[in-house]
């Protein structure tokens, strides 16, 4: 089929992801939480306790929308950030009782979320577009990690100048 011809998913995608931070915004706007925010906490409900390098390694996210990210939740009485006492330079961040007491609550808006998306979708279908984009999210990482890795022989080779 000609590329010119086909719908864009990349459109469909970034339109899903606007419906699910409008979403998450409305539905976690009580608890003071905002889209770009509430992975962190998710991210720490599978780990507490991980530095803030890790959770942008994890999430793919630059260091300093971390720092932002974690700085309000903190501010929010979420999370509790700490020197790392293996690495003075890093923070450990762990999250606290009140954080803690959110993971209920944000479990069940992501369900209603998935229960929303996979609405109507046979098994096959569903296990179809798993696997669909799980291979769009890897050939997207790999272009991304692509052009990060010529960035940095770019600045080597100007280094070396």
């Amino acid at each position: 089929m000609n590329s010119t011809r086909r719908e864009s998913v990349a459109r469909w995608i970034s339109v899903l992801h606007r419906q699910f931070q409008m979403y998450l915004n409305r539905e976690l706007k009580a608890y003071g939480i905002r889209s770009s925010e509430y992975i962190y906490l998710v991210n720490l409900y599978e780990k507490d306790g991980v530095s803030q390098e890790t959770l942008s390694r994890n999430l793919y996210i630059n260091k300093a929308a971390t720092a932002r990210a974690i700085s309000r939740l903190e501010k929010l009485g979420l999370v509790r950030r700490t020197r790392d006492a293996a690495d003075a330079r890093a923070y450990a961040v762990t999250l606290t009782p009140d954080g803690l007491k959110l993971r209920g609550v944000i479990h069940d808006k992501l369900q209603k979320w998935t229960r929303t998306l996979e609405s109507g979708l046979t098994d096959e279908e569903y296990a179809f577009m798993l696997r669909t984009i799980k291979r769009m999210s890897a050939n997207a990482l790999a272009l991304v990690e692509a052009a990060r890795n010529e960035s940095d022989e770019e600045r080597s080779s100007d280094d070396d100048d």
